[in-house]
């Protein structure tokens, strides 16, 4: 199976189709191949449309705004105004972009969602119903109604048809050069309660997926990757009905992306270990994520540095390459510099790094991805301290210069607090302390040569005492760098 270092990911709308006026003009259209074009990425993960219905020609499927009269938002309506604009000049969209990819020198791999939620009934909530297909309109009978309300319940086999059909299409029809199947927005595919005693549906689907894409590659004279992107932990994959090792093991898959949704955190401990065995034992490749923000301020960008970390330790964690879900567009020099370096492995052992530990997220909360920050900072005598992990992929053959950064809530200087780095005591003295707000103080460490290690690392603190006339329910750990 070919190498792929950089997979980048466009998800047709944000950060393409719903910024230009129409008409679509050639140079527009090709805009996601062409801003990749010289950088380390090797290969174009591309979205179809918004996910119940197609930007390009199918023939099997609903298209973008087949079922409105007009659109709410001018996105949605740039959308569908381009799409016309090339289909009148003979065009089919999702060709003159895989044209593109070729002419490049770029692999095209098209990704499909498996599920979306929007009320079928509900044509007050003109932005959902924007969203919404005709096929779950007439059919809200098949609809869950739990936890994943709305989206569709795959124990009905008109449902996974539907879905087969675009994927059937596709293979046949266009010359992708792999596909992607969504099984992460939106992860709920039956009721809760049901959900492991019919993973054996989704496991079916994914046999019949991949007999399908083999008889299209052969056909051609030429393979199509086919790989799913899950959940990031064995447990919530489970709990959604999708038993990802039965699909790695019965062959279904190349390639396997752990990720999530909405949470868009940059994690440098992805805790994607799970699939690097059986993955490698059976011919899988696993491209790991690395998102675009740090902690929960969605403006906060990840930087070189951040990227750097995370793109090293997922190697070192057994990813065979970076998948790029969300990226800082529009792209300026910074941006496609930074394309040029996380994808080789030669030029991440090199240059600074800047490890963040993710903070809890609901979403992913519940889609058993927990966090470990914030964490409450337990105070007394006897009390227990609060332990962070974390994963440092450098090695540490020659003297470095680390620096330890703690964010905390509710502390004072006068707090008797005890710090401990792979059990080894980090004296508060020599701790930089600022201020951050009247909330917060950051502690930073200065450390010696030899306080971290390669892999698995460790950070405790508690506080023994603090002023009488002072509550101890508070305190808390917010950040661990």
């Amino acid at each position: 199976m070919k190498e792929r270092r950089l997979l980048f990911y466009n998800d047709a709308r944000h950060s393409y189709i719903y910024y230009y006026d129409p008409p679509f003009r050639l140079e527009d259209a090709w805009k996601p191949v062409d801003e990749i074009v010289g950088t380390g990425a090797d290969t174009l993960v591309y979205g179809f449309g918004a996910g119940p219905t197609m930007f390009h020609n199918t023939n099997v499927g609903e298209r973008w705004g087949d079922h409105l009269e007009s659109f709410p938002l001018v996105a949605g309506w740039r959308a569908y105004e381009n799409i016309k604009s090339l289909n009148e000049r003979g065009l089919d969209p999702l060709e003159v972009l895989i044209d593109r990819a070729h002419e490049k020198g770029i692999e095209f791999f098209g990704s499909l969602r498996q599920s979306h939620s929007a009320d079928p009934a509900d044509q007050d909530d003109e932005v959902g119903w924007m969203f919404n297909w005709q096929f779950r309109i007439d059919h809200p009978e098949w609809c869950l109604k739990g936890r994943g309300k709305y989206g569709f319940d795959w124990t009905h086999p008109e449902v996974r048809a539907e879905r087969f059909a675009l994927i059937e299409e596709t293979v046949n029809e266009y010359d992708i050069d792999g596909f992607e199947i969504d099984w992460t927005f939106w992860p709920h595919y039956f009721e809760d309660d049901e959900a492991e005693e019919k993973a054996h549906i989704l496991t079916e689907y994914m046999a019949e997926v991949r007999k399908t894409v083999d008889t299209a590659g052969a056909k051609r004279g030429r393979p199509i990757a086919l790989g799913a992107r899950v959940l990031p932990t064995r447990e919530g994959n489970m709990a959604a009905g999708m038993d990802v090792i039965a699909w790695i093991e019965q062959g279904s898959l190349d390639f396997v992306v752990p990720m999530v949704y909405q949470d868009r955190q940059l994690d440098a401990d992805l805790p994607f270990e799970w699939l690097v065995d059986p993955a490698h034992a059976n011919g899988c490749k696993v491209y790991s994520t690395l998102h675009d923000q740090v902690g929960s301020d969605s403006d906060v960008h990840a930087n070189l540095d951040h990227y750097r970390a995370g793109a090293a330790s997922h190697r070192a964690k057994g990813a065979d390459g970076v998948y790029l879900p969300w990226f800082k567009w529009p792209h300026g020099p910074e941006e496609r510099d930074l394309l040029g370096r996380i994808g080789d492995p030669e030029l991440l052992s090199n240059g600074s790094k800047h490890y963040v530990v993710r903070q809890d997220f609901e979403v992913s909360a519940g889609q058993l991805y927990g966090a470990q920050l914030p964490a409450k900072i337990e105070v007394g005598d006897d009390a227990s301290p609060t332990t962070v992990g974390f994963y440092i992929a450098d090695e540490f053959d020659t003297e470095t210069r680390s620096t330890l950064r703690l964010t905390v809530y509710d502390h004072t200087i006068h707090d008797e607090t005890v710090v401990t780095l792979n059990g080894k005591d980090l004296p508060i003295s020599s701790a930089w302390r600022t201020t951050r707000g009247f909330t917060h103080v950051v502690l930073d460490f200065p450390l010696e040569s030899g306080a971290l290690k390669t892999g698995r690392n460790s950070v405790s603190i508690s506080i023994r005492s603090r002023p009488g006339n002072l509550g101890t329910e508070l305190p808390r750990l917010d950040g661990v760098e």
